[in-house]
């Protein structure tokens, strides 16, 4: 005997690693729909699960389906545009629905997200109410003929749209037009930025045209309570605008007119643990799901979004002059190998001149230096080895703590250690802190401006976006000569009275073996150059040892077009993305290497069977002390492999970013 009855497919809250893609239950007659919120039995216990289908099944009457046991939501907590961007996250990125579920919801229990809409919330973005509700219609900035032609271009095209403008050419102005836009029809908006501590940064942009009432932030950073307050506020209704980090993609938008990513060259809008999402494409899946609007926007796009631009998938607007037609930094590029030092490393003559010269104006500056710390390294002057840490095989990073005392910090796995009283290679007592990081040059500076006012700015002062609020209204008050940090400070600041942006040390990062560290180098560049001379005419000066590398002169000389063409080509050449696909397997088993070259020898049989144009290598990571091995697999149709293959204790790293 069969029947036509209907299942429901549900995610049930459990960490079981079998169960990842749902169980079947019998929903009976309870009124329940696609991303409700359901309560159900699982190992003789109560648990809550999310709908994510309902299907017609024909089945024996014998078989038997639990029950579901109640409906929690009277309205579905995820839309059908959101299940269906999980479901493809699931399929493109090789991992369990589950985990291509977790970034939309916050952390159970999930009961706790539902709540009963108050009218007066209902009728905040009512497009009738939006005049009076918002200051939009008074504060928002006049655009130059340029960025309107930008503007009614990205209006006109429904594919993806590249904003490419030069550093401080007034993007965030053509976004909030856009963000208006959408607005006045009732539908919100999602602004991205590649680090948490930028959402403060832009915030205070955007709190100067729209009520902050309006506007919810939403990060990884905030407590459980509220990032479920905000999340439910924005899924009232009573938000048209979030602004967050990587994870705000996921908000429970119901209305979703427009996602824009800010600075979308950045690495960090790849996640780095399960789900292994890229924002870029899964901003696309979402956006074409919800019929929303998508703009990226960058002064430096990757080669990722150029290449889409030139195969007319991505259409682009160009934004080639500074906001008010202030001018282009002059750039100044200092050859360290011809400078001598002393205990003023690394800072050059001209560099201090033109810092001294700023201080006697009254105007800021900007400098950079891509490592924390006080020294980059403790080398024993005897054996001439550094200390190095067990955890990843790489030198330890010299620290001080708040009473002045020196540690020592590996960056890359946390591990923290004293400093010894003796070499232990050698023995000896021959210790020196050598190499430059950020703490090290506060207090250089301290020595040779002690009248200056200085702010660092890195990951050991700044930990919350609040921290970063307090740091920069500092900057825009005048109460800071000299704002001196990581890449946090070359990242979409708008600080006016900066007239002296310098890079101390350039080659940081040029040499890693990774086909894209060319191309973050000049994005940093670039970006840095953009700090300087927003106002009034600004300065440049890049220190290196590396003159006449390509990516340092193409950003000295504001060459950026010239520059994406040239290392397309290269990529063309040498078969690297995104001209090619790549996928990463990641090992952390007792027997990694072992694992990483049985599955490498499996992958090349299959190369060689099915004739496929890829390329397959295994090795140990830089980073992994040994103990971590991946196989990166590149080339093409690289998925028609992947079927029948033992990957249950691998890590699956779709269009990975970091391959080292």
């Amino acid at each position: 005997m069969y029947a036509v009855v209907m299942h429901s497919l549900v995610v049930v809250h459990s960490r079981n690693p079998g169960i990842g893609n749902g169980l079947t239950y019998d929903p009976g007659d309870l009124n329940v729909q696609p991303g409700s919120l359901v309560k159900v039995s699982f190992r003789k216990k109560l648990t809550e699960g999310i709908v994510v289908s309902m299907d017609e099944v024909v089945k024996e009457k014998t078989y038997e389906v639990l029950k579901m046991q109640e409906s929690l939501s009277e309205e579905p907590l995820l839309s059908e545009s959101h299940l269906k961007t999980a479901r493809w996250m699931a399929g493109y990125y090789f991992c369990s629905l589950r985990s291509a579920l977790t970034p939309f919801l916050p952390s159970p229990p999930w009961r706790r997200l539902i709540a009963k809409e108050r009218a007066s919330v209902q009728k905040t973005c009512h497009p009738e109410h939006v005049e009076g509700s918002t200051r939009f219609s008074l504060g928002m900035t006049q655009l130059n003929d340029e960025q309107k032609i930008a503007l009614e271009s990205i209006r006109a095209d429904k594919r993806p749209s590249l904003l490419f403008g030069v550093t401080g050419s007034g993007k965030t102005e053509v976004y909030a037009h856009l963000i208006a836009d959408h607005m006045k029809s009732g539908k919100q908006s999602i602004v991205l930025v590649p680090e948490i501590l930028l959402t403060e940064h832009i915030l205070h942009r955007f709190e100067e045209l729209f009520d902050r009432d309006s506007i919810a932030v939403l990060h990884s950073r905030l407590t459980p309570v509220a990032r479920a307050k905000q999340w439910k506020k924005i899924r009232s209704g009573e938000v048209f605008l979030v602004i967050g980090s990587r994870s705000a993609l996921f908000a429970p938008c119901k209305n979703l007119g427009l996602v824009i990513i800010d600075e979308e060259h950045e690495w960090t809008y790849k996640n780095e643990q399960t789900p292994r999402y890229h924002v870029r494409e899964t901003a696309e899946t979402l956006c074409n799901f919800s019929n929303a609007k998508l703009v990226f926007g960058t002064a430096t796009p990757s080669l990722e979004s150029w290449k889409r631009v030139k195969e007319e998938h991505y259409h682009m607007a160009r934004l080639e002059k500074r906001y008010r037609d202030q001018a282009l930094p002059s750039v100044r590029v200092i050859d360290l190998a011809d400078v001598c030092f002393g205990k003023q490393y690394p800072f050059s003559p001209p560099l201090l001149a033109a810092i001294e010269e700023r201080l006697k104006r009254g105007e800021q500056s900007v400098l950079f230096l891509n490592r924390r710390g006080i020294a980059s390294a403790m080398l024993c002057l005897k054996c001439k080895k550094r200390l190095m840490s067990p955890a990843s095989q790489l030198p330890y990073t010299v620290h001080r703590d708040a009473r002045g005392n020196p540690y020592l910090l590996d960056h890359f796995s946390g591990t923290r250690a004293s400093v010894p009283v003796a070499c232990p290679h050698c023995g000896t007592h021959e210790l020196l802190e050598v190499g430059a990081g950020t703490q090290r040059l506060e207090e250089v500076i301290g020595t040779l401006f002690p009248k200056a006012r200085v702010l660092r700015a890195d990951s050991d002062m700044l930990q919350t976006p609040e921290q970063m609020r307090e740091l920069l209204q500092k900057m825009r008050d005048r109460e800071a000569d000299i704002l001196l940090g990581t890449q946090s400070v070359v990242k979409g600041l708008d600080l006016p009275e900066v007239t002296l942006a310098a890079v101390l040390i350039a080659d940081i990062g040029l040499s890693l073996p990774h086909f894209r560290a060319g191309e973050r180098v000049f994005q940093l560049l670039t970006q840095l150059t953009g700090r300087s001379g927003r106002a009034k005419a600004g300065e440049v000066i890049i220190q290196t040892f590396r003159p006449d590398a390509a990516e340092i002169q193409a950003a000295a000389q504001h060459r950026t077009v010239e520059y994406l063409e040239t290392e397309l080509r290269l990529r063309t050449s040498l078969g690297y993305p995104p001209l090619t696909e790549m996928i990463r397997f990641i090992f952390r088993s007792v027997d990694a290497s072992t694992r990483a070259k049985e599955l490498k020898e499996e992958l090349l049989q299959k190369i060689t069977e099915n004739k496929i144009d890829a390329h397959v290598s295994a090795s140990p990571t830089v980073f992994g002390g040994g103990k971590v091995w991946h196989v990166l697999l590149r080339g093409k149709h690289l998925r028609s492999m992947l079927p029948n293959l033992n990957l249950t204790d691998v890590i699956v790293d779709v269009d990975p970013v970091e391959c080292l």
